[in-house]
């Protein structure tokens, strides 16, 4: 990793020059060629996150670039901005290339430059003009779909942030398929995933609240996160406290209760925990669901554990949760699923059934013909074990 130090700090990946040199051989297919690509591609893309980040620092914004794999990444931090600040930052990347485009069609003009610096200068005016194009569509993460995106949920709030993203699936789709047709399958494989990745987040934004789109309401929940990895756990606790207050239902919110909810358990405070998560269960990660169905028992929220026994299995295929819903479904008085969690939570071993049979929750079953069913396969099995 090259790290250059500054007002605008840039770090440059390994990997970039990898890409970059691929780019390289496959306009060249020489090592001259290559390299002078990769000259080429980076000054490219360092013009390009320049006309993010000295925007960025106009708006007393701390601004650092990166550059990666696929290209490169500006990031600042800072006082809040308005729209048309965003709109500003994000449009100056693909304009600051397109200066780029116009600087070196100028110098073509003249005709002074000698034939391999003309070819070094076609090569510049062709690149930055076909990426400023591309970049423009109004697909994310590409700065057209930013555009999009600032400029719709700047009309419409949080509907034209969720508008945004279906948009941006809906033409990547279109654009990808268009690739395949005419064999660029390269392009349509890297469409194919924008679409896929904008269609996933706009299915998951129908949780965002207005309070989502709240750069401060982010900055705390970073900073919760981080304190909550260094075990600063009260520290934590105060952000995550703070953005339930402000955050309503939205997804920082749901995010907060979760966080509180691992907390809580762990300091023996399991009904509260319960309290939290149960009042969203509807919103839960995957990471939230199975402490709800671990908590419910401790609640004898048996239908809880039974709506939530399947999801659950297969986020934690364990032999904790089969027997978890086994027992549940028996206090609920249903044999045949009962049986078969049971049947599950008994192959992975090391539990002795007869003591399973004598627990209280599987009392009432002793008499079901659909539960005894799954018992006289378990002993069959026993049988042909000892044997």
């Amino acid at each position: 990793m090259i790290v250059i130090p500054g007002k605008i700090p840039i770090s440059i990946h390994p990997l970039f020059w990898v890409v970059a040199a691929l780019i390289g051989w496959t306009f060249s297919y020489t090592l001259v060629g290559t390299l002078i690509w990769i000259g080429i591609v980076f000054i490219s893309v360092l013009i390009h996150e320049f006309g993010h980040a000295l925007t960025a620092l106009l708006f007393r914004q701390k601004t650092e670039i990166r550059l990666v794999a696929l290209g490169g990444l500006t990031s600042y931090e800072g006082p809040r901005l308005r729209f048309w600040q965003q709109f500003l930052i994000t449009f100056n990347g693909p304009l600051f290339g397109f200066f780029l485009f116009l600087g070196a069609t100028f110098l073509l003009s003249l005709h002074v430059a000698t034939p391999p610096f003309t070819a070094i200068l076609r090569a510049i005016q062709v690149a930055n003009l076909f990426w400023t194009v591309v970049n423009l569509l109004p697909i994310l993460p590409m700065d057209g779909g930013q555009l999009l995106r600032i400029a719709l949920e700047a009309a419409f709030g949080v509907k034209g942030f969720k508008a945004s993203l279906l948009i941006g699936a809906i033409l990547a789709t279109v654009l990808a398929l268009g690739c395949f047709v005419i064999r660029a399958f390269l392009a349509g494989a890297i469409f194919f995933l924008f679409a896929f990745e904008s269609f996933d987040a706009w299915r998951k934004s129908r949780f965002v609240k207005k309070e989502d789109r709240d750069d401060l309401l982010q900055g705390e929940m970073i900073k919760g996160e981080k304190a909550l990895k260094e075990g600063k756990k009260e520290e934590a606790r105060a952000f995550f406290e703070e953005i339930l207050k402000k955050g309503d239902e939205g997804v920082f919110a749901t995010g907060a209760a979760h966080y509180l909810a691992f907390l809580d358990e762990e300091e023996g405070d399991h009904k509260k925990a319960y309290e939290r998560l149960f009042a969203l269960q509807d919103r839960l990660s995957p990471e939230g669901l199975p402490l709800l169905h671990r908590l419910a028992e401790k609640a004898e929220n048996y239908a809880l554990i039974a709506r939530l026994s399947s999801d659950c299995y297969q986020l934690q295929a364990t032999q904790e949760v089969a027997l978890r819903n086994a027992r549940a479904f028996a206090h609920l008085g249903q044999a045949k699923p009962a049986g078969g969690w049971l049947q599950t939570a008994w192959q992975y071993g090391g539990l002795e059934l007869d003591a399973l049979l004598g627990e209280s929750a599987f009392a009432s079953l002793q008499q079901a013909p659909e539960f005894q069913e799954f018992v006289r396969d378990m002993r069959r099995t026993l049988r042909g074990q000892d044997a």
